[in-house]
């Protein structure tokens, strides 16, 4: 079974907050306003950084070139490393995606002692040459251009993590997730056309996806592949891209009890023995030997990033997706509501999964 790699923005966490991009910001920065110095350590891809920068707003903006260096380290994914451009003539900085980061020579920089007036800055943020859907505020303090961690979350494809317990900052480029597989269970034998409306790039599809799936599916899931006469027992897909992940609900189970507390939750949600031991085996070996694991099932905002359109509709769809987080110990979670699952006339069953880590 494969894994594929996920890029994860947005969302509450229960530990923390999971910072959103800006598309989904309400916040309107000051013209004139105060920086209070910032100096902490950063986790880019769990590797520690001590970044300098200011807060402002109650937001923490860094240096644009201490982002890219941050995550220029060891990232995970490499789509997620960027350039820097300063252009003086025409004003503008830039952020050149999928680049390999260029550090500049320059004095070893430190924030200032005290707190300061700032002024948002003139200056105009391209990326790739573009500019930004919504202008990102940037703030010019003693001739260095800052950023809000969020802001650049939007425009490159990393996740920003806030743990409000421990007071720490994690930058991730990429989070693991596995494995949507979809089943067919028509009440007769007939051909069936799905397609997949994603929000990111297919990366691995099997069988192979030629513009979406023609099969011929019969009642008990067997599905005929028409590009390859072949057999197949599900649909399944990966890809590259963006998901609002979701803790605000869910649970915390221990390790050891995992199997028993998927085998439970997700028979009583609608899957069958077959569907639910599909996924146990899967995901049991990255669970099993946690000391915790924070567990919570996405709804709209996974079914909205990957949209299906299958013909003939079916007449009922359920659609599992799992995230979850190892925990060293338990936290407090509101515990999530889960709707049961009936069965109608055609239907489509879907399960898939991300660990945020």
């Amino acid at each position: 079974m494969k894994r594929f790699l996920l890029s994860l923005t947005a969302a509450l966490g229960i530990c923390g907050i999971a910072i959103p991009a800006h598309a989904a910001d309400t916040f309107v920065p000051k013209e004139i306003t105060i920086a209070k110095p910032f100096s902490d350590v950063v986790y880019f891809d769990e590797n520690p950084v001590a970044m300098n920068g200011y807060t402002i707003d109650g937001y923490t903006y860094f240096r644009l070139r201490d982002i890219a260096a941050g995550i220029s380290l060891n990232p995970r994914d490499e789509e997620a490393t960027f350039d820097v451009k300063y252009n003086a003539e025409e004003n503008t900085i830039e952020i050149l995606r999928n680049q390999v980061y260029c550090p500049i020579k320059e004095p070893a920089f430190t924030v200032a002692q005290e707190e300061k007036v700032v002024h948002l800055s003139q200056m105009n943020l391209l990326v790739d040459g573009e500019e930004t859907e919504s202008p990102l505020p940037v703030y010019n303090i003693d001739g260095y251009s800052f950023c809000r961690l969020r802001d650049i979350a939007g425009e490159v494809p990393f996740f920003v993590e806030w743990l409000s317990d421990v007071q720490k900052i994690n930058v991730y480029t990429v989070v693991a997730a596995a494995k949507p597989v979809i089943y067919l269970y028509p009440e007769k034998t007939i051909d069936v056309s799905v397609k997949l409306d994603y929000a990111g790039d297919l990366t691995v599809t099997y069988p192979t996806y030629h513009d979406g799936w023609q099969v011929t599916a019969q009642p008990d899931g067997t599905l005929t592949n028409h590009a390859d006469g072949l057999e197949y027992s599900y649909l399944f897909w990966e890809g590259n891209g963006q998901l609002d992940v979701d803790f605000s609900e869910g649970f915390v189970i221990k390790g050891e009890d995992t199997a028993a507390f998927l085998q439970k939750t997700l028979s009583d949600m609608g899957l069958t023995p077959k569907e639910y031991n599909d996924f146990i085996v899967y995901w049991l070996p990255y669970m099993q030997d946690n000391a915790y694991n924070l567990i919570s099932f996405q709804q709209e905002n996974y079914t909205q990033q990957a949209k299906l359109d299958i013909q003939p509709a079916p007449d009922s769809v359920l659609r599992v997706f799992m995230a979850f987080r190892p925990l060293e110990k338990p936290v407090e979670v509101t515990p999530q509501k889960l709707q049961p699952f009936e069965r109608n006339g055609f239907t489509v069953v879907e399960w898939g999964g991300t660990e945020v880590k």
